[in-house]
């Protein structure tokens, strides 16, 4: 769509009255105005009506937390026009997402912030080309757009990870000895071998047990019900999976969106938090969550784990809540 600028409109009443007062009363001074500023509205007219259709590449900004600043670029090719461009955000971002540039493969860049946990859109962007003058302006509507994933915050938990794997597996009982290894923080103490760690003077070694929750695994369910807030579910849920992984226990996750086996490293971290991204209002299977070690339940009344059969609000397990 082509159309004048506000500067073009004025030049362009300039020009008109002055030629119908240069008709009227022969004020021929007039023409050394008149003249030079209709000519450059033909001018400036024509120079962007020939401008093809420019062409965005954009760097899309990388998934983050809520409160992550990122950086796009901007890449505009075509003819070498003086464009402006404008990406659309999506409701979770902000930013100022208008720059100034040329048309001739150069980049430009804005910064934007990631506000809420989902999926976001960036672009598509809309160019604005314009001439020299500034009095003639063509806008073109781009239609690629990219994507950014605000994962749900993560706060520090209460108890240490592996005390709460450790709490998990007590719970469905300990089948055999399975050997000794040394003292972590967060180890029940009930779990210290003192005949063992009596040969070892400066350590203290536990004793562990087939299936007693000291086996590197957890599986985590999550389950929203009518009611209950999703948003606050992800963060509890994100929050426990994190640890778990920081401390190197291998974490699986159960939404009503998907799963994940239980494993460990960057790439199952970055697929929880994705997945915990997309959590809605849904319920989960009473079979999926009754074979997890830890539950996750958003009601009405708010948000609770259930942590080795006891219910425990999120405020006690997480040491800066939810919220």
């Amino acid at each position: 769509m082509m159309r004048p600028t506000g500067r073009g409109v004025v030049v362009a009443l300039v020009a008109l009255c002055g030629f119908a007062s240069a008709r009227l009363f022969g004020a021929r001074s007039l023409n050394a105005v008149v003249v030079p500023a209709a000519c450059a509205f033909v001018v400036a007219a024509l120079l962007v009506a020939r401008v093809d259709r420019p062409r965005v590449v954009r760097g899309p900004p990388a998934d983050g937390f809520p409160g992550d600043e990122r950086r796009v670029s901007l890449a505009v090719e075509g003819d070498g026009a003086v464009v402006t461009v404008r990406d659309d955000l999506g409701s979770g971002l902000d930013g100022d997402a208008t720059v100034r540039s040329v048309a001739d493969g150069r980049e430009a860049r804005y910064d934007l912030v990631l506000r809420e946990r989902g999926r976001h859109a960036v672009g598509p962007a809309t160019v604005v080309a314009s001439d020299p003058f500034g009095l003639w302006r063509r806008s073109f509507a781009d239609v690629d757009s990219d994507e950014v994933t605000v994962y749900p915050a993560v706060v520090p938990l209460a108890i240490p990870p592996r005390a709460l794997a450790a709490a998990v597996g007590a719970a469905g009982g300990r089948s055999e000895f399975e050997g000794v290894r040394e003292y972590a923080p967060g180890d029940p103490l009930r779990d210290v071998n003192w005949k063992a760690s009596a040969k070892r003077p400066d350590d203290y070694l536990v004793t562990t047990y087939a299936g007693d929750g000291t086996d590197g695994r957890l599986v985590v369910a999550v389950d929203v019900s009518e009611g209950g807030d999703p948003g606050l579910a992800a963060v509890a849920a994100a929050s426990v999976v994190v640890a778990c992984l920081d401390a190197g226990i291998d974490v699986g996750l159960r939404t009503p969106a998907g799963s994940l086996a239980p494993a460990g490293g960057v790439a199952t971290r970055r697929r929880a938090l994705e997945l915990l991204a997309d959590l809605d209002r849904a319920s989960l299977a009473s079979g999926k969550q009754e074979s997890a070690r830890v539950v996750v339940r958003a009601d009405a009344d708010g948000v609770a784990l259930v942590v080795a059969g006891v219910e425990r609000s999120a405020d006690d397990v997480l040491r800066e809540g939810p919220a």
